[in-house]
C-alpha cells in the first residue's frame, strides 16, 4: 500500500474532488474485571478518510481514487499530508490538473492554498452546497403540508446552476432569494454564502459544465465510498483498516471500469506475493 501511494501518477486528471468521509474503527482489547478475569472490551474510534478522487474530461466518464489518508481530523495539517503527496506524485497544473472541487468545511481551503497556491481553480462542490441548503429547508419548512414547498425550493435552487453564464446564475439567485427569503431565511443565506466560489467552473470552458452541474455522479460516488468503507472498518487495528480500505478501493475501480473482481483480486494477490515472497 505504501508503495502504491508513492508511485508517480503519469496520467493526471483534469479535475480532482477532495472530500472527507467520517467513520468509526472498532477496536477490541482485554481488560481485567473486579475478579481479575480478562474481559474483552470494544471501543470505537472516530476517524476521517481523506479522499482525492480524479475525473478525466475526455468524455469517458473515467474516475479513480488517486490517493487517500486516514486522519484524526480535517484540519489543514492533515490535508497537507495528502496534498503534498499528490504534488510529489505528479498531480500538478503543468501535467493537466486544472481544477479542484471541495466543500467549505475543515482546513482544506488553507491546505490547498499552501500546497497549490493559485495555480489551480478552486471550485466549491455543488453537491455539498445543495445538501446544506436541503438540511436548512428541512428544519425551516417542517411538516407534510410543507412538502411541496420544500421540493419546489430545492428544484429552483438546483436550476440556478443550469444557467448559461455566471451573470445569469446571479440573476437566478436574486429572484430565488427574493421569493424564498421570508419562508426559509437560513436556506437562502446558506446558498448565498460563498456563492461566487460555486461558479468558478464558468471560467474554465475546457471542463465539461454538465459534469459539474450534475451532482448525481458525485453523490453516487460518495455513497459508494461510504458504503464500502463502512463494510471495511470491522478490524481491530488501524493497519487492518488500511488494508481493508485499500482492497475496497481496488474493488470500486474494478466496478467502475467493468473489470472482473476475480481477475483484479488475483492480480493483487500476486503483486503482494512478489512484494513479500
Amino acid at each position: 500500500m505504501a508503495q502504491a501511494q508513492r508511485e508517480p501518477l503519469t496520467d493526471v486528471p483534469t479535475v480532482v474532488q477532495l472530500d472527507g468521509i467520517w467513520l468509526t474503527i472498532q477496536s477490541q482489547k482485554e481488560k481485567p474485571d473486579r475478579r481479575k478475569r480478562q474481559r474483552k472490551e470494544r471501543k470505537g474510534q472516530r476517524v476521517v478518510v481523506l479522499i482525492a478522487l480524479g475525473f478525466w474530461n475526455d468524455g469517458s466518464g473515467r474516475r479513480e481514487i488517486l490517493d487517500w489518508e486516514i486522519a484524526k481530523s480535517e484540519e489543514h495539517t492533515e490535508w497537507e499530508k495528502l496534498l503534498n503527496r499528490l504534488w510529489q506524485r505528479g498531480v500538478r497544473p503543468e501535467r493537466g490538473l486544472q481544477m479542484v472541487v471541495r466543500d467549505g468545511s475543515g482546513g482544506l481551503g488553507e491546505a490547498l492554498a499552501f500546497v497549490y497556491g493559485s495555480t489551480v481553480l478552486d471550485q466549491r462542490c455543488l453537491f455539498h452546497k445543495l445538501r446544506n441548503v436541503a438540511d436548512k429547508v428541512r428544519s425551516e419548512l417542517k411538516g407534510e403540508e410543507k412538502r411541496e414547498d420544500r421540493k419546489q425550493l430545492l428544484e429552483q435552487a438546483s436550476a440556478i446552476y443550469q444557467a448559461e453564464s455566471a451573470a445569469q446564475a446571479h440573476e437566478r439567485l436574486a429572484r430565488w432569494a427574493k421569493h424564498w427569503r421570508q419562508q426559509a431565511p437560513q436556506a437562502v443565506a446558506t446558498l448565498e454564502r460563498d456563492f461566487e466560489q460555486t461558479l468558478v467552473y464558468y471560467s474554465l470552458p475546457s471542463v465539461a459544465r454538465e459534469w459539474l452541474r450534475s451532482t448525481s455522479l458525485l453523490e453516487r460516488t460518495n455513497r459508494q465510498l461510504r458504503r464500502k468503507f463502512r463494510q471495511a472498518l470491522t478490524f481491530g487495528s488501524r493497519r487492518g483498516a488500511e488494508v481493508a480500505i485499500y482492497l475496497q478501493i481496488q474493488r470500486l475501480h474494478a466496478h467502475w471500469t467493468d473489470e472482473s473482481w476475480w481477475e483484479t483480486s488475483h492480480a493483487l494477490y500476486f503483486e503482494l506475493w512478489n512484494l513479500n515472497p
